[in-house]
């Protein structure tokens, strides 16, 4: 499930990250959200795992401000620069958008987030927070709703906090999957779903977002999407060799880079592995475990997921 804002104000920068859930539309129409920079008062951050270039913010919930492009005449623009507050007198540029773009604050998304897990009546614990000064994502986990593989490992529901300060990432949050022994994350964009929100410059009722993220989430849609995924994994639970694992490398994650390909492989043979789900495994665990991340991590780690879910239901099929 996707809880998110639109980005179609953003100027465009290549980047765009595209989904390809179900998403449902609501319109929101009263809550003023300001645009301007404001400064909060400190509120604990959560640790960053992510890999920050020098030069970039650390701290997510860092100040941020949208101000106006010049010209050097004096002629103004009908861009804005989105920057966050580094340390005293010093910003990092994160991005340039239009004018009716909304911006929206990791803290303030996150308050909001939190209201909804408060109220959903489930136990959550914090697992990991990354931001590179554009993106963010912040993992919750709970084990209220869970699936039971075949291989006897239980899949549970974790819910990831995510916006972007340069409109790479649309902002909102997402509900995936993690694997409750060994705490592989799983992001399938296939499997989730997207709720999506209509918003302009002026109005965000987060009110009525909360009691629809919260219907989703306590909902029958949520146990839905942890079963069918939980059903897709058990696809996975057979024989593995060579001649199937370059098969899978060439069909279904072609894209996954050679070094972490490489990686996933070794972690498989070093764990005994003997099953395409010992594989699933693998490549998880290394995208998943590391102690600095980058976007890149997580947007492999949908595309591994997915790839290997597609594979194993085509060989399914055949057999």
């Amino acid at each position: 499930m996707t809880f998110i804002l639109d980005d179609s104000n953003a100027l465009p920068n290549g980047n765009g990250i595209t989904e390809t859930e179900t998403e449902t539309v609501f319109n929101p129409n009263q809550i003023e959200i300001a645009s301007s920079y404001v400064e909060l008062p400190p509120a604990g951050a959560p640790i960053n795992v992510a890999s920050v270039q020098a030069g970039k913010p650390t701290d997510p919930f860092a100040p941020i401000e949208k101000l106006r492009l010049q010209n050097k005449d004096g002629m103004e623009s009908m861009a804005f620069n989105v920057r966050v507050k580094r340390d005293e007198g010093r910003f990092y540029e994160a991005g340039i958008v239009k004018a009716g773009y909304l911006l929206i604050e990791n803290r303030k998304l996150n308050e909001v987030c939190e209201e909804i897990r408060s109220q959903s009546g489930m136990e959550w614990e914090h697992v990991k927070c990354f931001y590179n000064g554009d993106v963010y994502r912040n993992v919750y986990k709970t084990t209220d709703f869970s699936f039971t593989l075949e291989v006897g490992e239980i899949v549970h529901v974790i819910m990831s906090e995510i916006n972007s300060y340069n409109s790479s990432q649309k902002c909102g949050l997402r509900i995936e999957f993690m694997v409750l022994e060994c705490k592989n994350g799983m992001t399938s964009p296939k499997y989730g779903h997207s709720y999506t929100f209509r918003h302009s410059m002026q109005n965000v009722n987060w009110i009525a977002e909360i009691q629809a993220g919260l219907r989703a989430l306590t909902g029958i849609m949520a146990k839905d999407k942890l079963q069918r995924f939980g059903m897709a994994c058990n696809k996975l639970n057979k024989p593995l060799d060579i001649v199937e694992l370059a098969s899978m490398r060439k069909n279904a994650i072609a894209k996954l880079p050679t070094q972490r390909f490489g990686a996933t492989v070794d972690r498989y043979f070093e764990q005994s592995g003997s099953t395409m789900w010992d594989f699933m495994q693998a490549g998880t665990y290394t995208l998943w475990h590391k102690d600095k991340m980058t976007i890149a991590d997580f947007n492999n780690n949908g595309q591994f997921v997915d790839g290997l879910l597609d594979y194993a239901a085509e060989v399914a099929l055949t057999q």
